[in-house]
């Protein structure tokens, strides 16, 4: 018996290894596929459900990165992605995670990147379809925030 139990977990532990070593960011739960968005800068990337192309507008500055429900404009606001020097986060950032949908992603040098969240509803109520399709999108955005990668040090 003793046999039998060491060569059913020598057989289990290759199975483990393999479903562990599909590729992260390749595709999502339910099998989707996910793109890549890198800012302009180069400095972060994320992970973005393929089924988002075409409905959501990315609005891109030096500071800040816009994405939006596209049939929501103006509004339609899904999240925010911002940079902070140390200093400014330093004096009004942390006090700011207390109050609104705001964290803190990562650091680099002396940048501090945030992510936001809306305070308010960002969909028209009286438009089902756009309100649908607003928190269809909506669902995702935590698995974004979680791919959230710095690309250079």
């Amino acid at each position: 018996m003793k046999q039998f139990t060491w060569i059913f977990w020598f057989a289990l532990i290759p199975l483990f290894i393999l479903a562990s070593c599909s590729s992260p960011g390749s595709s999502s739960q339910d099998g989707e596929l996910i793109r890549q968005f890198k800012s302009k800068a180069g400095d972060f990337a994320l992970h973005i459900p393929k089924s988002w192309e075409g409905k959501v507008e990315i609005e891109e500055t030096e500071e800040r990165v816009v994405f939006s429900h596209a049939a929501n404009k103006p509004g339609g606001v899904l999240f925010i992605i911002q940079t902070w020097s140390r200093e400014k986060w330093d004096a009004e950032g942390e006090e700011l995670t207390q109050i609104i949908h705001l964290s803190k992603l990562g650091e680099q040098d002396d940048r501090i990147y945030s992510f936001a969240t809306p305070t308010d509803v960002q969909y028209d109520p009286e438009d089902d379809a756009k309100k649908q399709e607003y928190l269809e999108l909506f669902q995702d955005v935590e698995a974004i925030k979680a791919s959230f990668a710095l690309l250079r040090e």
